[in-house]
Parts: C-alpha cells; sequence; structure tokens
C-alpha cells in the first residue's frame, strides 16, 4: 500500500436523482458532457487525476492547491450559463492510501463532507486548503464560518466561491461579520474589568461556533471593516451587577438593538455561567434579523444548504403568511439537496406543522408520518442540537399527543441548551394538557425578558393571553390579548383574541372595538394565532380564533 498527500476534489451533479427520473437521456447525456468536455479535460490541463467515478461524481486528486482551485473556477465559470448542468465541488488536502484496487483516507471523507455543503455553481474549500494560497488568491475566497461536517469529529472552517455573475451585487453574499470591542467595567477595579473581560472572551468563543458570520475580536485585530461591532458594559454596586449590550450597524454606528441582564456577582462564575448563553442567544436572534437580505439576488437554486436555512430563518423573522411559505420551500430545497442534513429535516418539519396549525389545515395521516420519521432522521443526524430535540418534542406533543416522548425531548433540549426560549411553549402547553394551569403560568415567567426588539414578542403575547385564557385569569388574558393587538392592530386573529379575552373579562368596551377591528379585516390566517394543544373542554378558545370565525 501507498500513502501519499494530495489535494482533493469531489464533484457531484446536482438534481441528477430527480433528471434521471424525468429525462433519463438527458442525464446520462449531461455526465457524459461533463466527462468528455467540462470537467475532467479541464481537470487534465491542471494535472487533474480521476481517481474514481461514482455515476453522477468524481473523486480527483490534483499536484497543488492553486491547480485545484484554478480548475474548480474554470469549470463552473464555463457552466453558469448552463440549462442543465449544475455542479457542487468541494476540495481539501489530505492523505490517501492506496493498493491495486482502491484508495483510501480520511481525507476522501472530509472531501466529500465538504462538498454537500458548497452552492450548486459554486465551489468550498477546506481552511487547511485556504492556507497554502497566495494572499491574493484567498482573496478570491469567501470566509463562510465554522461548519460541523457528518461524522468528522473537529469542526472546520470553510471558504466559499462563486463565479462573477452570481456575486456582482455590491455588499451581498459575502459573509457577515461581527466585532467585539473591549466590554467596559464600572467602577473598573481589578475584579470587575476581570468579570468583563470574562464576558467579553465568553461571547467571542460561543459567536465563533456559529456557522453563517465571521467573528472577529475588535479589540485585537485593528481597523477590522465588520458589518456589526458589539458594545459591552459592565456596571457593578456591591453584589449586583447589570450588563449591557448594544449591536451596532458599522456603516453608520446605528444602535439596532440594546439590552441589559441583571445578576449576582457574589458568584463571578456563575454569573457568567448564566448571562452567557442568554446574551449570546440573544444577540444571536438580531445578527439573523438584520442579515435577512445579503443573499436576496440568488435564487433558492443557487444556494448552498446552510445558506438556504438562513434564508429560511430570515423569512420566518418577517412574521407573515407569504414570508413563512417562501422560507418552508427554501428548506423544502435544502432537504432536496442534503437528505439527511438534519437541521434543515427539523426546520421543514417544525415550517410544515406551523403552517398547518395558522391555516387551521390538518395534515393527512401520512404527511404526518413523514413528519415523524424525517424528526427521528434529524435526532440521529444531529444530537447535540436544541432545535432538533425542540422541534421533536413539538410533534410528539401537538400531532402524536404523546406527553411522555414530547417531556423526554424537551428535557433534552434543556440539557443541551437551558436557556433556549424554544421549550416554554411545550411545557406550558403539556402542563395545560396535565391539568397544571398554574405550572403553566409559572412557565411563562421565562417570556418576562421580552425587549421590544423582540420579533416574535407578539406571537409570545398572543400565546401568554391563551394561557392565561385557558387557566381562568381572565384579566391577565384581556391585559395581555389588549397589548398584542395595539402592536398589530391590522391582524384580524389578535382582534378575535382581543375580543374572546374583553368578552370573558367583562369589558364591554374592548369587545365593541376588536368586533369592529375584526369586521374591517380580511379572515385570513395570523401569524400570531396558531391551534395550540389543550384539553378538549378548553377547545373553544381554538374555536373562537378560527381564521374564518366571527367575533364572540
Amino acid at each position: 500500500m501507498r500513502r501519499r498527500l494530495t489535494t482533493l476534489m469531489c464533484a457531484d451533479l446536482v438534481g441528477y436523482s430527480t433528471l434521471m427520473g424525468e429525462d433519463e437521456a438527458l442525464a446520462v447525456a449531461s455526465v457524459q458532457e461533463l466527462r468528455n468536455e467540462h470537467l475532467e479535460p479541464v481537470a487534465k490541463t491542471y494535472g487533474g487525476e480521476v481517481l474514481k467515478r461514482m455515476g453522477d461524481g468524481w473523486i480527483l486528486s490534483f499536484p497543488g492547491v492553486e491547480a485545484a482551485l484554478d480548475c474548480a473556477e474554470e469549470v463552473q465559470s464555463s457552466l453558469a450559463e448552463h440549462k442543465v448542468i449544475k455542479l457542487r465541488i468541494g476540495c481539501h488536502v489530505g492523505e490517501i492510501v492506496e493498493d491495486e484496487a482502491d484508495f483510501y483516507g480520511n481525507g476522501v471523507n472530509i472531501t466529500q463532507r465538504i462538498e454537500t455543503e458548497a452552492p450548486p455553481g459554486g465551489a468550498m474549500f477546506s481552511e487547511d486548503l485556504v492556507r497554502q494560497l497566495s494572499e491574493n488568491r484567498q482573496q478570491e475566497l469567501s470566509d463562510v464560518g465554522v461548519f460541523n461536517l457528518k461524522n468528522i469529529a473537529t469542526p472546520m472552517r470553510l471558504y466559499q466561491w462563486r463565479p462573477a455573475n452570481l456575486t456582482t451585487a455590491p455588499n451581498k453574499g459575502s459573509l457577515p461579520s461581527i466585532g467585539f470591542e473591549d466590554f467596559v467595567a464600572a467602577p473598573a477595579t481589578p475584579e470587575s474589568s476581570a468579570l468583563a473581560q470574562d464576558l467579553h472572551d465568553g461571547m467571542v468563543q460561543m459567536s465563533m461556533k456559529r456557522t453563517g458570520i465571521t467573528t472577529v475580536d475588535a479589540a485585537s485585530v485593528e481597523g477590522t471593516p465588520t458589518l456589526f461591532l458589539t458594545h459591552g458594559r459592565l456596571r457593578v454596586s456591591g453584589t449586583r451587577a447589570r450588563f449591557t449590550v448594544s449591536l451596532i450597524l458599522r456603516r453608520d454606528m446605528t444602535t439596532l438593538w440594546t439590552q441589559s441582564y441583571d445578576g449576582d456577582v457574589s458568584d463571578p462564575f456563575a454569573f457568567v455561567d448564566e448571562i452567557l448563553p442568554v446574551v449570546s442567544s440573544d444577540l444571536r436572534l438580531q445578527t439573523i434579523q438584520y442579515d435577512g437580505n445579503r443573499l436576496a439576488h440568488l435564487k433558492n437554486s443557487q444556494l448552498s444548504v446552510s445558506e438556504l436555512r438562513a434564508r429560511a430563518a430570515g423569512l420566518f423573522f418577517k412574521q407573515t403568511v407569504q414570508s413563512w411559505e417562501e422560507g418552508y420551500a427554501a428548506l423544502d430545497r435544502a432537504v432536496q439537496l442534503s437528505p439527511t442534513d438534519g437541521m434543515s429535516l427539523a426546520m421543514r418539519a417544525q415550517s410544515r406543522l406551523n403552517l398547518s396549525n395558522i391555516k387551521y389545515e390538518p395534515l393527512s395521516a401520512a404527511a404526518l408520518a413523514q413528519i415523524g420519521r424525517d424528526l427521528d432522521l434529524a435526532v440521529a443526524e444531529s444530537p447535540n442540537s436544541d432545535f432538533v430535540f425542540w422541534a421533536r418534542g413539538a410533534y410528539r406533543l401537538r400531532a402524536l399527543q404523546d406527553f411522555q416522548g414530547a417531556a423526554a425531548d424537551i428535557e433534552h433540549s434543556r440539557q443541551i441548551n437551558p436557556t433556549f426560549l424554544g421549550f416554554v411553549d411545550l411545557i406550558t402547553q403539556l402542563a395545560l394538557l396535565q391539568g397544571q394551569p398554574q405550572k403553566a403560568i409559572e412557565a411563562l415567567s421565562t417570556y418576562s425578558q421580552m425587549t421590544s426588539n423582540d420579533p416574535f414578542r407578539v406571537t409570545r403575547l398572543s400565546f401568554t393571553a391563551r394561557v392565561y385564557l385557558a387557566a381562568g385569569d381572565y384579566a391577565m388574558a384581556r391585559m395581555t390579548a389588549r397589548e398584542a393587538a395595539d402592536l398589530r392592530p391590522m391582524d384580524r386573529g389578535l382582534q378575535l383574541l382581543k375580543a374572546l379575552t374583553s368578552e370573558k373579562a367583562g369589558d364591554q368596551q374592548g369587545l365593541q372595538e376588536a368586533r369592529a377591528a375584526a369586521a374591517a379585516l380580511p379572515k385570513e390566517p395570523s401569524i400570531a394565532i396558531n391551534q395550540l394543544t389543550l384539553p378538549q373542554d378548553m377547545g373553544w378558545i381554538n374555536d373562537a380564533l378560527h381564521p374564518q370565525a366571527d367575533p364572540v
């Protein structure tokens, strides 16, 4: 057996299986065209060697990193306007072991995983490969963050390239970046300054683990032109502390978001452990919200799996039925590209359930069974994701009424991320189903941290109002529903909720106001009103809020 270090390339034809089903002759002709005109001839001119052909895929070896980059760029540029052929290309530097029959090596596995993260029509490169490129060649690539590749133990930072016709939009397509300045402590004692530094370093480390964003310690890299800046100020008085974080849009220094977090610093380590996950989670929500248009100039068919997930997340923040439907389409495309991607499967499953619930359109038994299989696969593929377990818990609770299974998934989600707000609604509905209304209300206390910049504020207020209704606290239900309706007065679903809570609380004026407002609005689904999973004797809440219902 012979070992050698080489530059590896994996390439595959996007949508080959679908094309085979629709037009077998065209699918075969496309593979032949790649073999005879595009991929293999170009690779040969750069010293490339075909190690293996796999129907619609290739594994190739190159004598150097720039040769692989040159080949990838030339092949994809020549195919940029092709009506049928779209390739994904992944490249990495790794060792292979060869014998007379085949070749082996972890480098091949890594390269194949990198290729699945590449966008159709583009190429993805490992950090190991990029480090060996000249500085000028590195400038051709975009840092797309750190990825947890399937069956690869160590997370890897990847770099992406697209043909010029897909990257010409100004300031679009490049990865958003966030810089963390030094956090200020007041008073600036050694203890408070050390605590501020711990918060700073912890936030930088958590941000660096995210995909889809570049993180910079602005204090150590002078003049780094990041899209966002993060300011932090820690004020300490005795054993009490307030940590205030601001997200700044660097181009005009506009403050996009500010939030303060209070805690007890008598145990500084516990304070940092408690504050960091909450702050980092909130900061993540804000950067996703403001980064929604980065890839707006590209179609779903031109995006990678991670980019499709990012697009869907941004669309969900817009809080309209149309944006949610567009988000579902993006996730459906992501699953087509990578059928075993756990996060895409879970996001698509949750999106489909959400659309069904807000439209009050029950899914068929077959559709629900498929969602269940997708979520089981998502858990198997992404066992360290709080969201994946939460999504399956939601399915088990809402679709199956499986209380034990839902409780187990909620607990898994909490163990992974104790600050994840998503499981609050599951705990609350589970408590109501188990006849524990007070426990349901107590669970809502987590929502007390909501700020005016929370993109889901209205939805959470709507949920809270309905929980108060179910628990029989009509006064709190009315107050909360009124706040939600005031924030989004053109939402008929919220006016129905305001009418229902006003009627229960004996508020005739509020009831008449809500009735009049609802009568002037079209009967259509509301993002803020979904069908809750409630005990049978509380079904009147869902009935009163049906998109086609008239006000009580």
